[in-house]
This record gives C-alpha cells, sequence and structure tokens, in this order.
C-alpha cells in the first residue's frame, strides 16, 4: 500500500521532498479480502494466476499473495521502495522507466510488462497519488489479458478526515489559510509529530499540490469507461468482507441501500472493471 509521505522533515525543503513515499504499517491484509470480493462477482483466482500488485510500495501484499500459493505474483511502483526478501525476488518488481521529477513526486509513464499479461491487477491506496489517471488506467488495461480484472480501493475525496495529513476535508479545502489553522491546532500528518507549525504547512502545502489527486465521481467514471467500458462500485462487497471497522455497515446497509453512496462519497472507493474478452 502506498501513501505519499506527508511528514518525515529534514533540514533542508529538498530534503524533505527527497522521500515523498510511505508505507502506511497499518494496512490491512489483503488476499482473503479481495479474493472474497471477486467471489461476489464470480471471479475465481488460480494458483498459477498472473498478479499484478500495481503501486506496490515495500512489497508487502506483493509478497502475501505468493505467501498464500499465488506464486505468479509481481509488483510495479514508479520507484523501487521494494523491501526484498531475497535478491532472488527482484525479478518480481519493476519499476517506471522515467525517472522521478526534482520536487521528489514520481510519475508513471509505462507498466513495464507486454501486453495481456495478467489475469488481475489491484491498487491498494494508490489512485488518490496517481497524478495521470488516464495513462495509469490505460497501462493497467492494457497489460490485462481479455477478461482479466482490476479492483482499484482508495479513499475518498470527501473523506471526513483525509487519510494522510489528517485534516478534516483536507482532500477538498486545500487553502494554505485552511492548512495553516489546522497546523496551529496541533493537528499532525504522519510523521510530522515534531514538525513546527511553518513545516507542517510547507509539508502538506506541497503534499496538497503534488502528492494526491483527488478526482471527482463523475471524472473517475468517464476515464473508466473511455478505458475499460463498463465498471461497477462493489462497496457492498467490500463492506461485507472487511477485516476492519466498515465490516459493521454491512448490516445497516441491507436497511438502509442508501448508505452504500454515502460510503463512496464519504470514506472509501472500491472499483472493479475487467476487460472485455
Amino acid at each position: 500500500m502506498l501513501h505519499h509521505q506527508a511528514g518525515a522533515l529534514a533540514p533542508s525543503a529538498t530534503e524533505k521532498r527527497s522521500k515523498p513515499m510511505l508505507e502506511d504499517e497499518s494496512a490491512q491484509e489483503v488476499v482473503a479480502f479481495y479474493d472474497a470480493i471477486l467471489k461476489s462477482r464470480d471471479i475465481r483466482l488460480a494458483p498459477d494466476s498472473m498478479i499484478l500488485d500495481y503501486g506496490c510500495g515495500s512489497g508487502r501484499h506483493t509478497y502475501e499473495y505468493l505467501d498464500a500459493g499465488f506464486r505468479n505474483a509481481f509488483g510495479y511502483d514508479v520507484q523501487n521502495y521494494v523491501a526484498l526478501r531475497s535478491p532472488a525476488d527482484r525479478e518480481r518488481f519493476r519499476f517506471d522507466p522515467l525517472p522521478g521529477n526534482v520536487g521528489g513526486y514520481p510519475t508513471m509513464s509505462k507498466v513495464p510488462w507486454p501486453d495481456d499479461t495478467f489475469d488481475f491487477v489491484f491498487a491498494t491506496s494508490v489512485f488518490e497519488h496517481v497524478m495521470d489517471q488516464e495513462v495509469a488506467y490505460a497501462e493497467i488495461h492494457r497489460v490485462l489479458r481479455p477478461g482479466g480484472a482490476f479492483l482499484n480501493i482508495f479513499p475518498s475525496k470527501w473523506r471526513p478526515i483525509e487519510a494522510h495529513i489528517n485534516i478534516p476535508f483536507g482532500g477538498v479545502f486545500t487553502w494554505r489559510p485552511y492548512l495553516k489553522f489546522w497546523a496551529l491546532l496541533g493537528i499532525r500528518g504522519l510523521n510530522q509529530e515534531t514538525c513546527t507549525v511553518d513545516e507542517v504547512l510547507e509539508l502538506n502545502r506541497l503534499f496538497t499540490t503534488h502528492g494526491v489527486n483527488y478526482l471527482s465521481g463523475r471524472q473517475i467514471a468517464q476515464l473508466l469507461r473511455r478505458t475499460f467500458g463498463e465498471f461497477e462500485y462493489v462497496e457492498d462487497a467490500f463492506i461485507r468482507h472487511s477485516p476492519g471497522r466498515s465490516r459493521h455497515l454491512a448490516m445497516p446497509l441491507k436497511f438502509v441501500p442508501m448508505l452504500r453512496q454515502a460510503f463512496r462519497v464519504a470514506h472509501t472507493r472500491a472499483i472493479l472493471a475487467r476487460k472485455r474478452s
């Protein structure tokens, strides 16, 4: 699970920006969770299925699939953040062919695998960081085999507490005075605990400008329809099978169907798209 770093301050602005990515150590295990979501849509993976962890970060979810018996699990990211268990694992991970930009927020250009390679691609808390999402969707579609599935899970723009900098509605309101207000109140994001108000303001300003790209629901739908043709939101399966607190919404969801839309808008987007056969 890939997260842009909102903290980890260093003495200079250059050093502050030098490591913009950080793994979320609280990330949940995903294999059984995602398998349940896929099965809810009659999609079943085999031990030899080709699987790509898009935005693999340290490689924890790639290794999770390998440990679960999926021998053809691979990882891609814009830069090499992987914590290899063994040097022999290096062949499982590939990175964007273009170097990162000067500001330390790398962009993606091409997933370095041939067309029609993977049966399943998943992205876990990645797409809120992708600047050119049209390119990303197109590349994922390209490397999927016909009939292959793409599961995309990421936090919503209108989440009441932004998932990285901990500011109320920080995915929507990014004005400098607004960011400073919360810094003055002592709100700190990941690795910002020892930062001054001005340091937090500068980090969050850079992060909200270069580190996240929250699209509207309409924009997301337009990109997916243009790339995949069809897609569906799968919050029902996400909530029902979630290993986290979201599972407590499963029963209320049966009686209040509007909760599904509210969850999508104000918490998490869970999207499943398939490449046409």
